[in-house]
């Protein structure tokens, strides 16, 4: 590998590394969709309040951060045997028997800063000299910051990289569009929730968010077909990147990526693109024993118009072997040295794939979620609850179910362990809080497995958090 290649390589590689970084998307555990006087569930749902009852809180300094892929870090990283038996060893042909069609990788961030709200009191009123009362409304504001995206990737991706085009030089190959949505974004909200009846809840959340780092690829993706008869290979690459943030790029004379550099990372968090969101929710209280909810979440886009880059490419070239046979004799007039042969081929490339820098601004939808849950009252301080969750992210969709047993000890304890499945994988969670009068701490804990076994982890995760809840009524 010349000098110029692996220059260019390694650029890729730093590139990808930072793609790495900023996949992200924000998800709250879902074993604490039934946990007891927990409100940071209200994510979730903006009206999940109702099933606990709760008239006041005030959450604050809470975060999540988790992780989600379908694939193991045993499956690529295996302890080697023989004279490697000290070393770790990368093994790529498990790991691509470990690989789906499609395959994704999730790294999740959410901070809290601070979530209030409270039920209003209804008010009496008479009709027909009968004594009514009015319906119960709920007024919440929050605050936090929050990164929502992900990585999706064809299993060809994998299959190129550790194999070569040599399987597939006599079929059409395709490595399919590795798919990257991330943003980093605060946000304002707003609820209101309205008592319909005495069995049923309906909730609107208004957000107004201030985008400060986004990246996006709408295209990333190489086809080659070879061509045996005229000893050629035919390529096709795509590119749509679009980033805005502190991220620069420099191209070189040929317009290929010659740098790669991050201004202060503070940027990040700025304030400078404005985007909307909205959230609906509902619960149902079919009996004592039995409530329902379902709820649509991140509804809504970010206008991402400052500091704005887009690297845009596509192209097919035709790739011949060099040729080498003036480069035998150096005495002959048509002598031509194998270093100039090889730099005319580099140079062919370069004028073939070099890539075009745009300032234009762009619109990017958020990941949305419809959820839906079941809690069935056992005793009075025991409850088992089911949900289901679907995110569809512009380029993947994931679908988990969780079911968990929710019991509370005398208003100080509440526990909520929790089988999570997320497509062909099962993790087991808990949620857990510890309540001192009105204040709460509460945490959850994602792959408990995967804690004592980190190679072998689906997606640990952690959440932590206090808020004060009300009303408190203290049992002895």
């Amino acid at each position: 590998m010349n000098n110029t290649t692996l220059h260019f390589v390694q650029k890729g590689l730093s590139f990808a590394l930072l793609l790495m970084i900023s996949w992200s998307y924000s998800q709250i555990s879902y074993s604490t969709y039934h946990q007891k006087n927990n409100t940071s569930k209200l994510k979730f749902n903006p009206v999940l309040f109702v099933a606990d009852s709760i008239t006041k809180h005030i959450d604050i300094q809470s975060f999540a951060l988790e992780t989600n892929f379908n694939f193991r870090y045993s499956d690529l990283v295996q302890k080697g045997t023989g004279g490697l038996a000290d070393s770790l060893i990368l093994d790529f042909n498990r790991f691509r028997k470990a690989l789906d069609k499609q395959n994704y990788l999730d790294v999740s961030g959410e901070v809290l800063l601070v979530q209030f709200g409270f039920v209003s009191n209804p008010e009496e009123y008479e009709v027909d000299d009968e004594i009514k009362k009015s319906r119960r409304s709920y007024y919440g504001f929050g605050i936090r910051q929050r990164a929502t995206g992900g990585l999706s990737f064809d299993q060809n991706y994998i299959e190129l990289l550790t194999q070569g085009n040599g399987p597939f030089y006599d079929q059409n190959f395709s490595t399919g569009h590795a798919r990257i949505n991330s943003s980093v974004y605060s946000e304002l909200s707003a609820t209101y929730a309205r008592e319909m009846s005495d069995k049923l809840w309906l909730g609107l959340r208004l957000k107004y968010l201030l985008g400060g780092f986004n990246i996006t690829t709408n295209k990333l993706a190489l086809s080659l077909r070879g061509n045996e008869l005229n000893n050629e290979v035919e390529v096709g690459a795509q590119a749509d990147i679009r980033v805005s943030g502190p991220i620069e790029f420099t191209l070189d004379a040929y317009d290929f990526i010659d740098e790669i550099s991050m201004d202060s990372p503070s940027q990040i968090f700025s304030t400078d693109n404005p985007g909307y969101a909205v959230d609906l929710g509902l619960v149902y209280t079919v009996s004592p024993k039995l409530v329902l909810s379902a709820a649509v979440t991140d509804i809504g886009q970010i206008r991402w118009k400052n500091d704005v880059k887009q690297l845009t490419l596509d192209t097919t070239y035709r790739y011949t072997a060099p040729d080498f046979s003036d480069s035998v004799d150096d005495q002959a007039d048509n002598y031509k040295s194998p270093e100039d042969v090889l730099d005319e081929l580099t140079e062919d490339v370069k004028n073939e794939f070099g890539f075009q820098l745009t300032e234009d601004s762009y619109t990017e939808k958020l990941p949305y979620t419809i959820s839906m849950g079941a809690e069935f009252r056992l005793l009075k301080n025991l409850d088992f609850g089911a949900m289901y969750a679907h995110y569809a992210s512009p380029y993947y969709q994931r679908d988990t179910y969780a079911f968990s047993a929710n019991l509370g000890i005398r208003n100080a304890l509440s526990l909520s362990p929790t089988m999570i499945i997320v497509g062909s994988n099962t993790v087991w969670a808990c949620a857990a809080a510890f309540r001192f009068g009105p204040l709460q701490f509460h945490m959850a804990i994602n792959d408990l497995d995967g804690v004592a076994t980190p190679a072998d982890a689906q997606g640990i995760g952690i959440q932590m958090g206090m808020s004060y809840v009300f009303p408190f009524v203290l049992k002895l």
